[in-house]
């Protein structure tokens, strides 16, 4: 095995030490969390053949952001997540402030090549470095930076030129990352023939805010797809202030350029950010994302937890029309164990499931709500309040009472009756929401008090509700 930096064997070495000191009180269980310190971005999600490789924005020390180092998971399944080693350490000269985010391209031969942002000249300049990845660590390359701030033309901001998307073409290479320019933000295409020597191609498309971050480009129902997160905007965006957004459209021949359709948000809520997709073992598109929010402040990024930041679960994306549906992998129902169901008919009523265990759970709701103006479905319910999902009017909201959520004012996505019925998935995992319902998707973090987490429904007019809860891991 190649020699490893000082850098990357005291982080590895760290880790193994305090392997299970992190505090359990809100750690989830099915979703990927990392073993100590501080998370965000995924980077470098990729199946091999045998196993999905998933890298992640990390700094093991502490659970606070600092100088980014990748942590490592793979899995099979999707489902069940395996810690290895740190893979990459900012120990070069072109990364000392941070390896920040990047993507994976599979090379055929069970590795992978890695395009990430290297930080340097004390956070002040942002560029483009390669490395190969064959199992466990990256292999960074001599003539990084590979992709310079001095190739792009006059007028960007040089630290602010990051996150590249990596991808194929049929004359070579295409990537595609995030920049500011003094004008706006874009998001800006080089070319290579070899992954070593590029060329700027210009804007790939202009973006929606004043900086984007964390671009992926990816094809999807025959048609090209780009998604970004909005780390700033130059106009308000209803409910979440950072939003990942994605459009549909076309690219040109030379792969250089992208025509969007209409801008849309991918998650209603605002734990969803930094969304990166790869291709599964049968050709699907799978999507996973930071289960968090820049602006918010959680009790687990403190000392007395040692650990912040975890996973959406991966989402299989669809196509219908200009609109791209997400809903839970399959593997999934891999977790189930005890099954609760219920039947009941609420007429200006209410009716609770105490002892259901609804704090690592499946939830499936289905409710005829054809003679009901409002429907309630209360989660993580404590003697102090609970997380609300109140349906009315073809839109479900969200809110929290009395349980510090990831955000103070209510969230909400659309949620027609079809046939006079809703239908609804609520994964809840310790502290973490992820409702699924008619394809589309709203997350959230919420750290209720109590140890207990019940459930009850109720409505204003008649619903007759059928629940099933599972359960998980």
């Amino acid at each position: 095995m190649k020699e490893i930096s000082q850098t990357l064997a005291d982080a590895r070495g760290y880790i193994e030490q305090n392997l299970g000191k992190a505090d359990s009180r809100y750690r989830p269980r099915f979703h990927a969390v990392p073993p100590v310190g501080w998370m965000n971005d995924p980077n470098g999600f990729f199946y091999d053949g045998e196993w999905y490789h998933l890298f992640y924005q990390h700094y093991p020390y502490e659970a606070r952001w600092n100088d980014m180092h990748w942590g490592h998971w793979r899995t099979r399944d999707l489902v069940t997540w395996e810690n290895l080693p740190v893979a990459m350490a900012p120990d070069m000269p072109w990364d000392a402030c941070g390896c920040f985010s990047g993507t994976a391209l599979p090379d055929g031969r069970g590795g992978a090549h890695i395009l990430y942002t290297g930080v340097s000249d004390h956070m002040e300049l942002q560029q483009q470095c390669y490395a190969s990845f064959h199992g466990e660590t990256m292999e960074k390359a001599v003539s990084n930076p590979v992709i310079p701030f001095t190739l792009l033309p006059e007028g960007y901001v040089r630290r602010d030129f990051r996150d590249p998307k990596l991808f194929r073409t049929s004359d070579g290479y295409r990537a595609v990352m995030a920049a500011k320019h003094t004008e706006g933000g874009r998001l800006v295409c080089f070319s290579s023939a070899d992954l070593e020597h590029w060329t700027c191609s210009g804007v790939f498309c202009p973006t929606e805010g004043l900086m984007p971050e964390c671009p992926d480009v990816f094809l999807l129902g025959g048609k090209t797809a780009v998604l970004y997160s909005q780390v700033a905007g130059d106009r308000p965006v209803p409910e979440n202030r950072h939003p990942v957004l994605y459009a549909l459209g076309s690219m040109d021949a030379a792969c250089t350029r992208f025509e969007p359709g209409a801008w849309k948000q991918l998650d209603y809520g605002r734990s969803c950010y930094a969304t990166q997709t790869c291709e599964g073992a049968d050709g699907e598109r799978i999507a996973i994302s930071w289960m968090a929010s820049w602006t918010a402040r959680y009790p687990t990024a403190s000392s007395a937890y040692g650990w912040s930041g975890m996973m959406s679960l991966p989402r299989v994306l669809h196509r219908e029309g200009d609109r791209i549906l997400q809903s839970p992998v399959p593997g999934l129902k891999s977790l189930r164990k005890e099954k609760a169901s219920f039947i009941t008919e609420l007429n200006n009523s209410r009716t609770s499931f105490p002892g259901v265990g609804a704090r690592h759970a499946e939830i499936h709701l289905s409710a005829d709500v054809s003679r009901a103006e409002e429907m309630v479905l209360n989660v993580m319910e404590d003697p102090d309040g609970s997380v609300v999902l109140h349906w009315k009017q073809g839109v479900l909201h969200m809110e929290g009472r009395s349980v510090l959520l990831d955000n103070t004012d209510a969230i909400s996505m659309p949620l027609p009756a079809q046939q006079g019925r809703i239908e609804m998935t609520v994964y809840v995992d310790n502290c973490i929401l992820e409702i699924f319902a008619g394809g589309e998707t709203m997350s959230a973090l919420a750290f209720p008090g109590g140890e207990v987490y019940d459930m009850s429904v109720c409505a204003r007019g008649t619903a007759h509700v059928e629940i099933d809860c599972w359960k998980l891991a």
